[in-house]
């Protein structure tokens, strides 16, 4: 009886030692799938420029009308600009990488972090 209980004991240990060995699936496919999130909402962002300076191109025309669109449009994308480095910043990205994700500096991904930070939309993550 002594036997079986510690050959089971010595089996139970080289299986928990075996398992830190085993590649995680799980781990990389989380990682892929975060990855491609990421390629995503940047391809998305970047598409969204592009087809704003074409609209802006083929309306071309400064009447009144069009200026207060512009101004409206502009507000409505530095808004979404924040929303998408708050957001990236959540999921756990670093300003470095926000940053080149957006296209903007550092140091405004810094200042957005920090301004909602101030207001409360970011959760303080330890």
């Amino acid at each position: 009886m002594l036997i079986v209980s510690i050959s089971l004991i010595v089996i139970a240990v080289a299986l928990i030692v075996v398992s830190f060995f085993v590649n995680d699936k799980f781990s990389d496919l989380e990682k892929e799938m975060e990855q491609l999130s990421f390629d995503v909402v940047q391809d998305k962002y970047k598409l969204e420029r592009k087809m704003k300076v074409l609209e802006e191109e083929l309306l071309g025309g400064s009447t009144p009308l069009h200026k207060f669109n512009e101004k409206k449009e502009s507000a409505i994308h530095s808004v979404s600009e924040k929303d998408v480095a708050i957001s990236l910043y959540q999921k756990g990205y670093t300003p470095s990488q926000i940053s080149q994700f957006t296209s903007t500096s550092i140091e405004k991904v810094e200042e957005i972090i920090q301004s909602a930070n101030v207001k409360g939309n970011v959760a303080n993550e330890s």
